[in-house]
């Protein structure tokens, strides 16, 4: 009898222990990482695949391939029943990928495979209007396209067509229609001269990936032979949105492609070949940024630079090269820029990251509840949109700054 209640009570402590033990993973493990976007249209969303025959692609191990994009379109769908999509393209891959970038064993990772988004795959559009204007996107250097999709579907919800481009061989991994793979190089650190100069040249191939989409975007909207998008986007009217080096990169399209009516930039260093002039970009600009980031008139900061392990004496010497990114800060928000700063945030709370598992803000160390920056996020980049592609509201949301988001504004506009 004492020997079958010893096997009980030990089957229940056991018991007790796996349930815990799965509780605890489901809570750090989550498989629901998204708010319901709130805009008023369902969302939809579909994956294109598109070659620029103009562009070869230095970093094949093919010579002769040219330069070829994939494209994640999130857009206001009509109402449907259809199953939600995946969170993210070829997740298993992805995710291996991830794993060795990180260095984090991939179970940590694994449970992305079950997330659903809000979004349904190859949706129809919705009739409510004949066409929609147009944001894109471009994520950080190593990470991918559907990075930023709390923000993509938000904006799809709200009547937007949100084109976010996956460049290859600077995501984490990218995979093509026909199974080919294009990953990231290993995060090597070149010398300083070539580090600056390597920003610049991404900069630049970023660039030519955000015109050459642009300019497929408006040959599918001419065409017929794309039944979702042809005659569905509104070209007169186009944002660009980015993150760290996709944000850099919208930056500098604002400057270049007058195609680009305004630009929002997440926490991205304004690196690139094109000085932004002491007037300002003449169009409407915002930057959501940490509080780390330099104010106007500071000097560049050297933050990122010791984050990376360069050597102070080495920061010292280039001092002048590294001011003149402070200069493009300083006159980016000339004349109508807007810069908000996410007080207790991270460079990855602009992104899903945070929400992986509620260990990533703690290792981080953020300060801030990761869905209340995206709130903070979303209002902002909304209100920002709304007002310079539609002419409506104001540029900045009535929200007030001692929330829970703590959010801090500053411009001339």
């Amino acid at each position: 009898m004492k020997t079958k209640r010893l096997a009980r009570a030990a089957l229940l402590f056991f018991s007790i222990l796996l349930v815990l033990l799965a509780a605890s993973l489901f809570y750090l493990l989550p498989k629901k990482l998204f708010r319901e976007p709130s805009g008023p249209y369902s969302v939809g969303t579909t994956i294109r695949y598109a070659v620029d025959a103009a562009r070869d692609e230095i970093l094949s191990p093919q010579p002769g391939d040219k330069r070829e994009l994939l494209l994640q379109i999130w857009y206001p769908a009509a109402d449907n029943d259809l199953p939600r999509a995946s969170y993210g393209t070829h997740m298993p891959e992805t995710i291996a990928a991830m794993s060795d970038d990180l260095g984090v064993p991939s179970f940590l990772l694994r449970h992305l495979e079950d997330v659903r988004s809000y979004s349904a795959l190859n949706a129809p559009m919705s009739g409510e209007e004949s066409a929609y204007p147009v944001i894109l996107f471009s994520h950080g250097f190593g990470l991918y396209g559907f990075q930023n999709t709390f923000q993509m579907e938000e904006l799809a919800s709200q009547g937007y067509i949100v084109a976010a481009i996956q460049h290859p061989y600077h995501s984490v991994l990218t995979v093509f229609e026909d199974g080919r793979t294009a990953a990231a190089p290993p995060n090597e650190l070149p010398p300083f001269e070539q580090f600056m100069a390597m920003n610049d040249m991404l900069n630049g191939i970023w660039v030519k990936d955000a015109q050459f989409v642009l300019d497929e975007l408006e040959r599918l909207n001419r065409g017929g032979e794309d039944g979702l998008l042809s005659q569905r986007l509104d070209l007169a009217k186009v944002g660009m949105l980015g993150h760290s080096y996709g944000g850099a990169a919208a930056a500098q399209m604002l400057l270049l492609d007058p195609r680009v009516k305004a630009a929002v930039n997440l926490d991205g260093s304004l690196t690139g070949t094109g000085r932004i002039p002491a007037t300002g970009f003449g169009k409407p600009y915002m930057q959501l940024s940490t509080e780390q980031a330099p104010q106007d008139g500071d000097s560049f900061s050297e933050a990122p630079l010791q984050d990376a392990g360069f050597p102070q004496e080495e920061i010292e010497r280039h001092q002048a090269f590294l001011q003149t990114y402070a200069d493009n800060q300083r006159n980016a928000l000339r004349n109508g820029g807007y810069h908000v700063r996410l007080k207790g945030a991270s460079h990855y709370t602009f992104t899903d990251i945070v929400l992986y598992s509620p260990i990533v803000p703690f290792v981080l160390k953020d300060k801030i509840d990761a869905k209340a920056a995206h709130d903070a996020i979303n209002e902002y980049t909304l209100a920002f949109f709304d007002h310079a592609l539609r002419g409506i509201g104001s540029p900045l949301p009535d929200r007030p700054s001692t929330d829970a988001a703590e959010v801090a504004v500053n411009g001339d506009a």
